[in-house]
């Protein structure tokens, strides 16, 4: 009893911080201290992490059940939680990696003590040395940063207005596109996804690869006359990439794995729109930002109940569901429409405001977002339909239906999904 009541706490404790940052950080834009600040694009990943913690909790009862080292574990999300909130309200590129950096710590031991299988191993150690080589040129950009300006707050070097050249700008990148990830700085995605618990996936989804997408948002300021030049590039590598990823997404049998490469398809767009170096581009990647986040962790912890009840994630073991588990069926449903963009979900709004600034471009740049938002569509209703329909396994046949804590689990990921194109628009207009 004493082991519930220290969830629940917990629990409340996550869900009461949240709502307070969303009624007194809607004041932002201020400064807290010298190396602090919130503005609107901190407050909204704040208040993602704040809540997406609050649902690692409620998805990982079966820690506490198993007596699987609970404290630890919800220590562990408790310290990711504090981290990611650090690094979003500074303004100290110098803290921001310390921080950025700090955050591989308890995802490595949340992977490595609490995965499924033995290769979490070696998924653990692609997730920590892919993420490190690619971060530790950013470091020594920072200091020579420092040496060439006389400051670290991220406001005062946007304030440059010269060139810094390729090689700076690149490593200062860099790092920022494998943690988001990009095609070809992705393979420890799916690795760490497949073999990450319920949590670990979650938070990986939720707000991990968000720091990606923070970063960018943050230095391409300090590289904008560098960057205009070069931003054919990483838009083309966006682009091949999304497609390539889509065109695995296909080819999968394993649901997590098929997930964790959606996420890199939707990542393409989200580079697209950054180094579109438009207004509009940006905000149509924060809304796919914030609305990934929701979407693809509401997946994942559909696919922990899954894994839960019948032990395996290949589509041909758990298909037929939908006459066995129909609530299921619902709930399923409702993210994969969501994860193909569709109405009235902001993942829509934002791939609109993406294509329209690729039309802007070149009508080439125009067809490949449109094709890459179409196979989209199409490995959503693959997943959909290969874990829904069929003739169901015995395993499925005998499951027995979700709980109240489940439905709950869910509607806290769609909820706020669909409410939140509203908030989107009025924070960022």
């Amino acid at each position: 009893m004493l082991m519930n009541t220290n969830w629940v706490i917990s629990l409340l404790i996550i869900i009461v911080m949240s709502f307070c940052w969303g009624i007194l950080g809607s004041g932002y834009n201020l400064v807290l201290v010298d190396f602090m600040l919130v503005d609107s694009l901190s407050y909204l990943l704040i208040f993602l992490t704040f809540w997406v913690s609050f649902l690692i909790l409620l998805a990982s009862y079966y820690v506490l059940w198993e007596r699987n080292y609970y404290f630890i574990f919800f220590l562990l999300v408790l310290v990711i939680n504090l981290f990611l909130v650090l690094s979003f309200s500074t303004s100290n590129a110098l803290i921001f990696y310390i921080l950025f950096e700090s955050t591989l710590i308890p995802i490595f031991l949340i992977v490595i003590g609490w995965g499924y299988q033995p290769e979490r191993v070696v998924a653990s150690f692609y997730l920590l040395f892919y993420t490190l080589f690619a971060s530790l040129p950013l470091l020594l950009s920072i200091f020579l940063l420092y040496d060439k300006f006389g400051t670290l707050n991220f406001f005062l070097l946007s304030l440059n207005r010269g060139y810094l050249g390729l090689t700076f700008m690149i490593i200062l990148v860099l790092a920022f596109l494998v943690k988001l990830p990009c095609y070809f700085g992705h393979l420890w995605l799916p690795k760490a996804h497949v073999e990450a618990p319920v949590a670990g996936s979650i938070v990986l989804a939720g707000v991990l690869l968000k720091l990606g997408g923070y970063g960018l948002l943050r230095v391409i300021p300090l590289i904008l006359f560098d960057i205009s030049s070069y931003s054919f590039f990483f838009v083309g590598l966006a682009i091949y990439g999304g497609l390539i990823a889509s065109l695995i997404c296909v080819r999968q049998t394993d649901v997590k794995s098929l997930i964790a490469y959606s996420s890199v398809a939707h990542m393409a767009l989200v580079i697209v729109g950054l180094f579109s170096l438009s207004e509009a581009g940006w905000e149509g990647s924060i809304i796919i930002i914030i609305a990934h986040g929701l979407c693809s962790s509401g997946l994942f912890a559909l696919v922990g109940l899954v894994y839960y009840r019948l032990g395996s994630r290949r589509m041909l073991l758990v298909r037929g569901s939908l006459a066995v588990i129909p609530l299921m069926s619902m709930w399923w449903f409702l993210f994969s429409i969501a994860n193909m963009a569709a109405p009235p979900t902001p993942n829509l709004a934002g791939e609109i405001i993406i294509f329209i600034c690729s039309v802007t471009w070149h009508w080439a740049l125009a067809l490949g977002v449109g094709l890459t938002s179409f196979f989209g569509a199409v490995y959503n209703l693959y997943i959909y339909s290969s874990i829904q329909h069929g003739v169901f396994k015995v395993g499925v046949s005998r499951t027995y239906d979700t709980d109240l804590r489940e439905h709950i689990l869910i509607l806290f990921h769609i909820l706020p999904l669909i409410m939140s194109l509203a908030v989107l628009v009025n924070v960022l207009v």
